[in-house]
């Protein structure tokens, strides 16, 4: 609780592979998990809990050789079920990560994730119409925000090499992931 001042509340934490992330829309509506373990709070509380508008989102990533990297976004937001939990990112981004959701300096179209609504493997919801019937949830095993497919992607195989762009380009593969952390602040 001492990051960025505290006040922070967890809604994305993997500290192992003990819990499979390639789950149904039910399930990331929901929630799934242990708080201290692995856990994803659900799209219906993060809803709640960042729907004025006015939160913002930290994430860190735990490399296995023990380095932490982080990423700031000063304003987070996620759209209820009826619009398939779309995610909104506005304001300054900051951090050792680099932005691999937002203001992406490598094909920003392709994978800025800013609007996007949330996917799973029984619920398409990306632009991408390409491969395996355009479900990149589907393909990378994992729910998540994607746009054709994705440059930043926490809920991949876990230490797997078919976890392909955990946080691109920073981490390219996760394998190299030892632990993931998603929390959101009100302003």
């Amino acid at each position: 609780m001492d990051t960025e001042e505290g006040g922070w509340t967890i809604i994305q934490k993997r500290i192992n592979g003990d819990l499979s992330f390639d789950r149904n829309w039910a399930d990331y509506k929901s929630g799934f998990g242990a708080p201290e373990h692995n856990v994803w709070i659900g799209n219906d509380v993060i809803h709640l809990i960042t729907k004025e508008r006015n939160s913002s989102l930290y994430i860190s990533i735990t490399l296995v050789n023990g380095t932490t990297l982080y990423e700031l976004y000063d304003q987070f937001s996620v759209s209820n079920e009826v619009e398939s939990y779309k995610l909104f990112l506005a304001g300054n981004v900051t951090g050792s990560l680099g932005d691999g959701m937002f203001k992406t300096n490598w094909l920003p179209l392709r994978y800025n994730l800013s609007g996007m609504a949330f996917s799973t493997f029984d619920n398409d919801n990306d632009k991408n119409l390409d491969y395996d019937g355009g479900n990149c949830a589907g393909r990378h095993k994992g729910g998540w925000w994607f746009n054709f497919c994705q440059g930043a992607f926490l809920n991949g195989p876990w230490s797997s090499s078919g976890w392909m762009r955990p946080w691109h380009p920073t981490v390219k593969s996760g394998t190299n992931v030892r632990a993931t952390i998603m929390m959101v602040k009100r302003h």
